[in-house]
Parts: structure tokens; C-alpha cells; sequence
């Protein structure tokens, strides 16, 4: 349930691509547009996907998005997947609601989502049907394997140093040749003791991310400085409110996580052709990899190195970031 906030945004992105054109004939006869959103990821045990219809009306398109029934099929749709190398080997999806959408263009907080008990194997290529009245609707997507131990730098050391200088230190990992596009973020977890409890507050802030697309080459890089490290100390640790921050009687260092999250080939062409446009042609064509409808169904693998900072960091930090009040 926690990747459903990227699955709902791509969805809203998509639903509102297809309403605007700069072509519109408002007197065009009604057409079902199935829309279609899905990551398979093989490191996760449950599959999601957003399925919706786009929704053409004489009421304004913002006001029609916040009633379910412009975008949500009436009835359950028949959803199946499975591996291109084994046909019979079918899983079914279910609907569920969610109810805790965040606000926005669409409605919310309830929407309905299909979701699988099912958890694909890596490097295998799988085959989704979806069916609505008479039209099938498919697309296929291939995962891949993307592990911690494909983060080869920082390397197997449990503690690592983070000096207070702008020298450039590298993060790299295995290129996978199903997954052009990197998402690195670097996060550090804290832990918090608050006047008048026992209870410890557990915390976190990303201090680093970078997006890289590789298409050659065996390894990846991304480059941080441990300068950006401490000014976020100082800049994330701090509450804002003084009163809450005067209440805070220790802090203690945790993980570093240095997550690198891969996507597949399908994904990246669609977050590609979506980007910002830096040319004087600002309309480009629309990508989808659903046939008989729009959308995007491609994979995904996140990766995950964990790490503690050493004896010289933490007692770098103690002494010139007393006032944020770190024991160790």
C-alpha cells in the first residue's frame, strides 16, 4: 500500500492527458477509453493496479474528476496476469478500496484499486489481460533482479564517515539492462527522547536525490558531499516550533539508507515523453503501452543498502552540532 501514492499521481497524469488537446471535437460520439496503471515489482508480495475509464462530458472536467462515476467502471472487471513461458499459471485480481487518496484533482479519499496476491519472479516476462464488455485489453511487461548487494559502493563496511567538506563521494551500483532509468535517494534515520515520555519518536529526513538514466556501461554513479549532509542536519532535525524543539532531551544516530529505486524500460519512456520540455515544440505525442487502451504497465525493483555512521562522524556531530542535541 505504500507505492500506491505514485500509482494514483501517474493515474491523475494520465487522466488529465487525455482530456486536454488541442484538438477537441466536442460533437465526437462517445468512445471507452480504458485507462490502465501498473508496476510489477518481484521483491513485493501484492500487485496493484489502477484501472479507470476517461470520461468526456458538457460539465467541466474539473467538477466531472471529483465524481467517481466520470472515471470508475460501474462493474468489476474480469483482470488476469500471467508469465509469457507459462499461460496456465493465471492470477486474478480483486478490487479493494482505498480511503486515504490524498486531495487533489480527482476524488477522493476513496478510490478502488485491483490488487493480486501475487508476486512475480524476477527476469520473467509477464502478460496482462484485462476484459470490458467484448474488448480485451493487454499489455506485457519483463521485471528484473535488483538487490542491495548490486549497490557496490558504498561497499560491505557496517560503519561509514561522512566528512563536513564538498569533496564529491560516489554511490554506485550494477546498470541492469532492463532498467534505463535510477531514482537514488540517501536518508537518515534519527531517533528522539522527549521531555515527560518514555517513548521514543523515530524520524528521518533524504538529504540526497538524483535521477540517472544509463543505457550503456556496466555500473551507475551519482555523486553526494558531505556538506549537504549537515546542512540538512541543520535544517531537518530542528522543529520549527520552539516550544515542541525545547521539549526534545536527546537525539541518537541511526541507519543511513542509500536506496536506489530501478524502473523498467516502459516506465522510463513514459516519464521521459512527460518531462518538461526544454524545446519551442511543446506538443509531443502521447505514450502508452496498453493496446485497446492508454496507460503504462512496466516493472520496478528497489534497492536498499543500510549503514551506520562511524565513531569520528557521530562524535563530529555531538561537538559541532551540540545544539541538536545527539548523544551518539
Amino acid at each position: 500500500m505504500k507505492k500506491l501514492s505514485l500509482l494514483l499521481l501517474a493515474f491523475t497524469g494520465l487522466m488529465l492527458f487525455n482530456r486536454c488537446s488541442t484538438d477537441v471535437d466536442i460533437n465526437a460520439d462517445y468512445q471507452q477509453i480504458t485507462v490502465v496503471y501498473g508496476l510489477l515489482d518481484p521483491y513485493k508480495d501484492t500487485t496493484y493496479l489502477k484501472i479507470n475509464k476517461a470520461f468526456l462530458g458538457s460539465e467541466n472536467a474539473l467538477i466531472m474528476a471529483k465524481i467517481p462515476d466520470s472515471s470508475e467502471f460501474i462493474e468489476k472487471l474480469d483482470v488476469r496476469i500471467w508469465p509469457e513461458d507459462d499461460p496456465q499459471d493465471i492470477a486474478y485480481f480483486d478490487t479493494i478500496t482505498i480511503t486515504n487518496k490524498e486531495e487533489g484533482v480527482f476524488y477522493n479519499p476513496n478510490q478502488i484499486i485491483y490488487y493480486s496476491a501475487f508476486q512475480p519472479e524476477t527476469d520473467k516476462k509477464y502478460i496482462l489481460r484485462i476484459l470490458y464488455k467484448e474488448t480485451e485489453i493487454t499489455s506485457d511487461a519483463a521485471t528484473f533482479q535488483f538487490v542491495f548487494t548490486d549497490i557496490t559502493s558504498p561497499g560491505f563496511a557496517k560503519k561509514i564517515g561522512i566528512n563536513d567538506n564538498a569533496d564529491p563521494k560516489a554511490v554506485i551500483w550494477n546498470r541492469k539492462e532492463e532498467a534505463p532509468r535510477y531514482d537514488l535517494t540517501i536518508r537518515f534515520h534519527y531517533k528522539e527522547l522527549m521531555e515527560g515520555s518514555a517513548d521514543t519518536v523515530y524520524r528521518f529526513f533524504d538529504w540526497h536525490k538524483d535521477t540517472k538514466k544509463a543505457l550503456i556501461g556496466p555500473e551507475v554513479e551519482s555523486y553526494y558531499t558531505g556538506s549537504t549532509f549537515y546542512a540538512a542536519l541543520t535544517a531537518f532535525v530542528p522543529y520549527e516550533d520552539a516550544a515542541k524543539e525545547a521539549k526534545v532531551t536527546d537525539r541518537f544516530t541511526s541507519t543511513l539508507q542509500f536506496i536506489v529505486e530501478a524502473g523498467g524500460k516502459e516506465l522510463n519512456t513514459y516519464m521521459e515523453v512527460n518531462e518538461p520540455s526544454s524545446s519551442i515544440i511543446q506538443d509531443r505525442p502521447a505514450y502508452t503501452n496498453i493496446t485497446n487502451g492508454i496507460g503504462i504497465f512496466s516493472s520496478r525493483a528497489t534497492a536498499i543498502k543500510p549503514k551506520k555512521l562511524n565513531d569520528v562522524t557521530v562524535a563530529y556531530i555531538k561537538g559541532s552540532y551540540s545544539w541538536l542535541k545527539f548523544r551518539y
